[in-house]
């Protein structure tokens, strides 16, 4: 489970490197929630541990108690044959005492100061016996209470391991869905040149770029045909996974005016976004943004920067929603 939960804080990690704010509190508060389970989930163990070697060990002082009180018992008995013994000797002596002159009287006497000190022996055994058997009583509720906390503590663990079991399902998947997305974009790239069309993967995200050259005219948001044929490319690889949040950014140089770069920006998104969807992407699943001139990939002082500049990007990343109801549900 320590291996899992290093392989969820890294996976969160990746999320949260190119996010808003927002999201990357929430990816934050998942991976400090699953340290805190991981650390919680140690600590039941830890305590399981300790309650077994109690119990061992209780087990074996129930064990000695019980055969200590037998020995009692086999003590008590045979005080109780010379307890009758002494009886039946007083009996006989008091019988033989009207034909034993005055010197039988130190006998009497001692014979009663034996009886006396037995009975005393007999009192201070059943004491130790009554006390013995106190004792293990006193053993025997603790030794329940620990097996119910036994038993309860393993139903909570086991509950534990199913929802890490079910959260580990949950992220293979979505991880397969991302590669299977990374799949089809790159075949898709082998019929475009690298300035048009690329894909690189950050922080667990894929960043699917597209040149201003392949969509749009200079200056317009009408995507040209050679552009309307890529996007339908990327419809058709994204259709075949629901599972995906799209998030399209508009991105322009540095030339003219930020307010006319940043309405321009947004239009194209706007632009790709509706295109997408007309080819059969969910809508609900995309976001369109535009960022103008302010997130470049390259130097705008250049003709070759500002081209680079010049992109729509298309941010695919899987989609969390299930997993924080998941979480939320603990």
């Amino acid at each position: 489970m320590k291996h899992f939960g290093l392989f969820l804080i890294a996976a969160l990690a990746l999320f949260s490197s190119c996010v808003t704010r927002k999201e990357y509190q929430e990816l934050e508060e998942v991976r400090d929630y699953y340290q805190s389970e991981a650390q919680a989930s140690d600590s039941i163990r830890n305590e399981y541990n300790k309650l077994a070697e109690d119990n061992r060990q209780l087990e074996i002082d129930t064990r000695n108690t019980r055969l200590e009180l037998e020995q009692y018992v086999v003590t008590n008995q045979s005080l109780y044959r010379s307890y009758r013994e002494a009886l039946d000797r007083i009996e006989s002596l008091a019988k033989e005492r009207n034909e034993l002159d005055a010197t039988a009287s130190y006998e009497k006497y001692s014979l009663e100061h034996q009886l006396s000190d037995q009975q005393q022996n007999l009192d201070v055994n059943k004491q130790k016996l009554d006390a013995m058997e106190y004792e293990l009583y006193q053993k025997d509720s603790r030794l329940n209470a620990m097996e119910y906390d036994y038993t309860s503590m393993k139903g909570t663990l086991q509950d534990k391991n199913i929802r890490i079991h079910d959260l580990e399902q949950m992220l293979s998947l979505r991880e397969n869905n991302m590669k299977d997305v990374r799949d089809r974009l790159t075949a898709i790239l082998r019929n475009f040149t690298s300035d048009d069309l690329s894909v690189e993967e950050r922080g667990g995200k894929l960043y699917l770029s597209l040149s201003s050259s392949l969509l749009f005219p200079s200056g317009s948001t009408r995507i040209d045909p050679k552009g309307k044929d890529a996007l339908r490319q990327v419809a058709e690889a994204l259709k075949a996974n629901p599972d995906i949040d799209i998030l399209v950014e508009g991105h322009t140089d540095s030339d003219g005016s930020a307010d006319a770069n940043w309405n321009l920006s947004v239009s194209r998104a706007v632009a790709v976004t509706n295109l997408l969807s007309s080819f059969g992407v969910n809508p609900e699943k995309i976001t369109a943004a535009g960022r103008g001139e302010y997130q470049p990939k390259a130097d705008n002082s250049t003709s070759a920067g500002k081209a680079k500049n010049r992109r729509t990007e298309i941010i695919l990343a899987p989609k969390l929603d299930e997993l924080y109801e998941f979480l939320s549900g603990e």
